[in-house]
């Protein structure tokens, strides 16, 4: 794993946190809460495990071949999304914990960049 992908799991770990805080008190079934925004954090790791193992790979191949073989995995993760909320629909965990989990990479993308920049002074 690259240091980028550790940084970016301890920050989605961090908001996670975060979020779990704040459905302390907002969320009316607080087990349900918990499970869901352990799935959805669960599953945006691995995918963003995925993703920088098929960029890996992809950085040795030709560049129609990567093209192929980025856009096959792309379209894999967006399967894979649409299994994960369907178990956890019919699983009954709370639907908007799961997307907050596998939404969390959005803000952690964010927050490490702005990181990097204040390191970097740029």
């Amino acid at each position: 794993m690259s240091s980028t992908l550790k940084q970016m799991i301890k920050t989605i770990l961090a908001l996670a946190f975060i979020v779990l805080g704040i459905g302390f008190f907002v969320s009316k079934d607080l087990k349900s809460f918990i499970i869901g925004l352990i799935f959805g954090t669960i599953f945006a790791i691995l995918k963003l495990i995925l993703t920088e193992k098929t960029l890996n790979k992809a950085m040795d191949m030709q560049a129609s071949k990567a093209t192929n073989y980025c856009r096959l995995h792309y379209t894999l993760r967006y399967f894979l999304t649409f299994a994960v909320l369907l178990v956890a629909v019919f699983r009954n965990f709370n639907i908007i914990a799961v997307i907050i989990g596998i939404l969390l990479p959005v803000p952690a993308g964010y927050i490490i960049n702005i990181k990097l920049k204040k390191e970097n002074n740029i």
